[in-house]
């Protein structure tokens, strides 16, 4: 009978934080204690063990964020090999933490200006922006995820007959 072996092997954290700062999307999962949902969403910025989303603060994301602040984020590739591209490569970095949303004016603040010191806002759209949120606070599309666990694979080159033994 044949036995299949895996391949893939665990990202360090140093690779792990470059490619969350080189990358902005993957699927944030959540549940309201009986059903999970996953939901494709760009983040916005990953700083400090922290990612930072815009979400609306209504709809079924919301409702399940209201229900239970423990989340999950998943950013993964798959890519072709360069040495064959009948065989791929993929890696995934699957994150846990805990998921607030942003009220605090000071913070909703610190927000656009690493927002803007990334070149995230066209010139003029910052203060637009601002204005616009801090109307109301408490109703604010910043949310962030605190990261409380890092993991990560890869597989820089995935062919499926190398894991027949």
């Amino acid at each position: 009978m044949a036995e299949l072996r895996a391949q893939s092997q665990f990202i360090d954290r140093a690779k792990i934080e470059e490619l969350l700062k080189s990358k902005k999307d993957g699927v944030l999962s959540f549940t309201d204690g009986n059903a999970p949902y996953g939901v494709p969403l760009a983040y916005i910025l990953y700083h400090d063990h922290t990612l930072y989303f815009g979400m609306n603060p209504s709809g079924r994301k919301f409702d399940y964020f209201k229900k239970c602040k423990n989340a999950c984020f998943t950013v993964y590739q798959t890519f072709p090999s360069p040495k064959d591209p009948r065989s791929m490569g993929w890696w995934s970095v699957i994150l846990d933490g805990e998921l607030s949303q942003v009220t605090s004016t000071d913070e909703i603040k610190a927000i656009a200006d690493l927002m803007e010191s990334q070149g995230l806002f066209p010139p003029g759209l910052k203060e637009k922006f601002l204005t616009a949120i801090l109307k109301d606070p408490d109703k604010s599309n910043f949310f962030k995820m605190k990261i409380t666990h890092f993991g990560g694979k890869e597989l820089p080159q995935y062919n499926p007959a190398d894991e027949v033994k």
